[in-house]
């Protein structure tokens, strides 16, 4: 072929294909559970005669690599129920069942990484929010709380059952789910939203029912299928009270001894929709560090909320700019400048009350060193309205500590039309003791995500004195315009599934007209049939700094006007392998300087039960007021004896603080919802005349869900 005839059916081709067969899609394909009169046992075994009576599903298409086209192996799903329990049999055929791959033993990781199954199920019927239930083979569990406006909630765990066997034909797998961990409303005969994907992941091939197109993503709520005839089925009190028991010992530069503690949590699902939590002496020992980071700019860091009580439907509590300008942010609570403050307690309420989402939460730090005792208060409210859209409205309060006190309102909007496109804004006014100006924050923004093309423009002004109490801002006093296009053709060529061509321009000034930022970033992308990725990118940036400061000890970068240009690549190889890689460079020019940056991250499986990680970033900078050589490793190593016993052990190191971090954690979930930890942390600094012990904890923790 000429290359302009190669060329031009890489653009035009996606236009003019179409599936090969007709397929039911959303509220067209429905399926009604079998009422069973005996409960199966739940050991990956399909050998019970319950499952012989139910009508399978098998119309199952592919979302990957060829939409709209039959599976390439058989996939048969039954669906059963009784008054507690909601049951799937699945049959995953195989050709080659010993090509099966299941490597994934941890809690919550991704099972996409293996042959898997996932069952998503939108219980409140509203075509909005759905529960995402993951197994593998080995009856690993992942369970995600999430909505069509792109909010997912991992750190939620309900209480279910899996269980997976291998044979001749390929792989069972049983599946049980209690209707109390669904929240759905109640009604004499309930209806709810269903979605059943498959990954046969050797051929890197996902089919689903219903069919979905690829402009919606796989996980779009109001695509779902239906499931009707769910008759005389119970919820219970859906009460946990969640009692624990700490003991261990501390050690710091000033202090050391041993400590035993208790606390408790209860979780009452006051209605369907309505969820009420009461947490005292709240602890959190088992919480993974924070990852080692070096900041090469003048704006702050964000780490990321890991405590399971705040991350547990933290997506309606979310309200501003994700990880830019959040007007909560609960890692306010209970943790300053890194260290831990402890809590009396607290409450939340969340949930719905008729087509509005209402979410409450309070809660009391303790006096500690030189901290005051501080409340903690947020009210987040969300109408919703025209189908998958909202209005809605946020209160913080922090009072208690006269430098912190704040009260910040808001209100925002989304609108979700049917061909993807969002239009969302928020505007927002912190309310600090003397600050009349400058305190308000607003956005707007419109953009649409569809497989051939996706697009974004958007607009940020946050004022200079715009502090919520309880939330982070990276970058303030900034008007910040942003808009980016990509277009994202499958040419069809051996080996490539997408390509991807586009640009991001950024222009931001300070309250005072000066431009601060101004970028162009042309990049490309491929995606490979492998899922391995490349992606490159150029940046064309200027800087306009209006006040020196410093990016590494004695290395200052002063008030002036740069032009920062760099070039950036990464690859990626496909995780699901036994080895994978992850490598990215950056290089340029850098505030009248150069920068080389690196960054590797190798993950390799030498068996099912035991996963090695390591990363090592290294940045090599030169500038006119110095230079230094930086890097950061992490080595990590983890094995699992089964999914429910598990070990992990993880060491840092920063060399331009001289900064290390040792982490140990031993994890047993010895019945669904109850687990015993035991921890060993240490963080050390060295190169210093102090002494470099800065921290160390051991630390045993038991946590047992009664369940009414």
């Amino acid at each position: 072929m000429k290359p302009f005839l190669f060329v031009a059916a890489a653009v035009f081709l996606p236009f003019l294909t179409t599936p090969a067969f007709a397929q039911l899609r959303g509220e067209d394909a429905i399926v009604r559970p079998a009422r069973l009169e005996q409960s199966p046992e739940i050991d990956g075994r399909l050998d019970e005669p319950v499952w012989g009576e139910i009508e399978p599903l098998t119309d199952f298409w592919q979302y990957e690599p060829e939409n709209g086209e039959p599976g390439t192996e058989k996939t048969e799903v039954r669906i059963g129920y009784d008054s507690h329990f909601l049951y799937f049999g699945i049959r995953a055929f195989d050709n080659e069942p010993e090509q099966v791959i299941a490597r994934t033993f941890e809690r919550d990781a991704n099972v996409d990484n293996d042959d898997s199954f996932t069952i998503a199920i939108d219980a409140r019927n509203d075509n909005r929010t759905a529960i995402f239930f993951g197994t593998n083979l080995l009856g690993t569990k992942l369970d995600v709380q999430y909505n069509d406006a792109g909010a997912y909630n991992k750190s939620w765990d309900a209480i279910w059952y899996a269980k997976g066997h291998i044979d001749e034909s390929g792989y069972t797998l049983e599946v049980a789910i209690p209707f109390f961990a669904l929240r759905f409303m109640p009604a004499d005969v309930v209806e709810m939203g269903l979605h059943i994907g498959r990954i046969i992941r050797r051929k890197s091939e996902t089919v689903a029912w219903p069919y979905i197109n690829r402009d919606y993503e796989l996980d779009q709520v109001s695509e779902y299928g239906r499931m009707v005839g769910l008759e005389n089925i119970e919820r219970g009190v859906d009460l946990e009270i969640k009692p624990y028991g700490i003991a261990g010992y501390n050690e710091t530069r000033a202090e050391s001894g041993g400590e035993a503690d208790a606390g408790l949590d209860v979780k009452w699902g006051v209605t369907s929709n309505l969820t009420s939590d009461l947490t005292v002496n709240p602890d959190f020992a088992q919480v993974e560090s924070d990852a080692l980071q070096i900041n090469l700019t003048r704006f702050n860091l964000f780490y990321p909320e890991k405590r399971d009580f705040f991350l547990e439907s933290a997506d309606l509590f979310q309200f501003g700019l994700p990880a830019r300008a959040e007007v909560f942010f609960s890692r306010r609570i209970g943790l300053r400048g890194g260290i831990e403050v402890p809590i009396y307690g607290g409450a939340r309420a969340y949930g719905m009350v008729g087509q509005t989402n209402i979410g409450l939460m309070t809660m009391q730090t303790r006096p500690s060193g030189s901290f005051d005792s501080e409340n903690f208060s947020v009210a987040r409210i969300k109408q919703n309205v025209l189908g998958r859209s909202y209005f809605g409205g946020i209160v913080t309060s922090r009072k208690g500590e006269a430098t912190f006190e704040d009260t910040t309102l808001g209100g925002d909007f989304m609108l979700l039309f049917e061909n993807n496109l969002k239009i969302n804004g928020s505007l927002a006014k912190s309310n600090r003791p003397g600050v009349t100006s400058g305190n308000w924050m607003g956005n707007l923004s419109a953009r649409q995500d569809r497989d051939l093309y996706d697009w974004v423009v958007s607009y940020d002004d946050i004022g200079p004195n715009f502090e919520p109490g309880i939330g982070f801002i990276a970058r303030p006093n900034q008007r910040n315009l942003t808009s980016n296009f990509h277009y994202n053709p499958r040419p069809g060529w051996r080996g490539v599934r997408q390509l991807t061509f586009g640009f991001r321009y950024d222009r931001i000034e300070n309250y005072s007209g000066f431009l601060e930022t101004q970028s162009f970033r042309p990049g490309f992308m491929a995606v490979f049939q492998t899922e391995d990725w490349l992606m490159t990118l150029y940046r064309d940036g200027f800087e306009g700094v209006p006040h020196a400061f410093q990016i590494a000890p004695g290395v200052v970068i002063p008030a002036g006007e740069y032009k920062n240009r760099q070039l950036t690549a990464v690859f990626q190889s496909n995780y699901a392998r036994r080895l994978g890689v992850e490598v990215t460079y950056v290089g340029g020019s850098f505030y009248g300087g150069d920068i080389h940056s690196a960054d590797v991250e190798v993950v390799f499986k030498p068996a099912p039960q035991l996963h090695l990680t390591t990363r090592v970033e290294l940045d090599d900078v030169a500038v006119p007021s110095g230079s230094f050589q930086s890097w950061i490793t992490m080595l990590q190593a983890a094995y699992f004896f089964s999914p429910s016993l598990s070990t992990r052990v993880a060491a840092q190191y920063s060399s331009l603080y001289e900064d290390s971090i040792f982490n140990f954690r031993l994890r047993w979930i010895y019945t669904p919802g109850s687990e015993m930890w035991l921890v060993y942390d240490e963080g050390r600094r060295f190169g210093t005349l102090l002494p470099s012990l800065e921290d160390r904890a051991l630390i045993f923790k038991v946590v047992h869900n009664f369940h009414f």
